[in-house]
């Protein structure tokens, strides 16, 4: 934290919470995101709705207009309301054809992005909470770019994990086949430089996971620089960037599998008030994801 270590004091699963701790957001922004993008969007929502509710409570709300839908576990009452949301968007695409609608000017998203931290700041959900955020991303030119990072830092400091969802029609490209597992726990083995026996197995019950980067267009999803504020709202806050629905199952189940991590109290935050965090996983490269700040 802030470049220092500090010690973890506690850790343990979300699920350690409840059987359904987390608090879900679906936030609809019209002016962020087009007709087709809003219609394909919460359509895939509306035919999750059973997961959605499976996670924890369920709000639905449209800028501009607001709650939609109070909060609810009912999984037919969050799917009537985002079919619906996606029945009107499917209107307006159909009536407008061919024709390309405008994308928001700087000044437009700017304001749209107070709008969203404006609608969740009398929110403190108790829980680890996440917002899917249906929305579509521009180029990190240098306005775009300090407003989504502006509005990531804060959700991220109020503990909003943002997933930005954009989907788009086409398809994610066929799947080829990914290295499983089993082929990244021999890799691991084979560098101890051990000679003996036969080639390591996984542990009981440890089948090879599928992922949905196996599909090449959700690959170049994470490259794609037309998208990038989508990105810079979904790292900083440790959430995913949705365009293809298959990414969609894969990460309802794994929001369930993440951890809360206590660690001892910092120092007081200097100008801004806000702690600059970063989780490293012991005996590995690599860093955890977790929110970019903390208050």
């Amino acid at each position: 934290m802030d470049g220092q270590s500090r010690e973890v004091t506690r850790a343990e699963p979300v699920s350690r919470e409840g059987p359904a701790p987390w608090t879900v957001l679906v936030y609809v922004d019209r002016v962020l995101a087009g007709p087709g993008t809003a219609f394909y969007s919460t359509l895939a929502l509306a035919g999750k709705a059973r997961e959605l509710a499976g996670l924890g409570t369920v709000e639905v709300a449209v800028a501009g207009a607001g709650t939609t839908l109070s909060p609810t576990r009912e999984p037919r009452r969050i799917e009537a309301t985002l079919a619906s949301l996606a029945n009107q968007a499917r209107i307006e695409r159909d009536r407008a054809g061919d024709r390309l609608s405008a994308p928001p000017s700087d000044a437009q998203a700017d304001r749209q992005l107070d709008e969203i931290l404006a609608f969740v700041a009398p929110r403190h959900p108790p829980g680890p909470h996440v917002l899917f955020l249906v929305a579509e991303g521009s180029e990190m030119t240098p306005a775009p770019a300090a407003a989504f990072r502006r509005a990531a830092d804060l959700l991220a400091s109020r503990g909003w994990v943002v997933v930005p969802i954009a989907l788009r029609p086409d398809s994610p490209g066929a799947p080829v086949a990914p290295q499983s597992e089993v082929d990244i726990f021999r890799e691991g083995a084979a560098s101890s430089g051990h000679s003996n026996g036969g080639p390591p197995r996984l542990p009981p019950g440890r089948a090879p996971r599928k992922s949905t980067l196996a599909f090449p267009r959700v690959v170049d999803l994470f490259t794609d620089p037309r998208i990038g504020t989508l990105h810079t709202l979904a790292s900083i806050t440790a959430g995913t960037v949705i365009g293809y629905d298959v990414q969609l199952p894969a990460l309802l189940e794994e929001l369930p599998r993440r951890w809360t991590v206590w660690i001892s109290e910092p120092a007081p935050a200097g100008e801004g008030g806000l702690h600059a965090l970063t989780v490293k996983l012991p005996g590995r490269k690599a860093t955890a994801r977790a929110p970019a700040w903390l208050p």
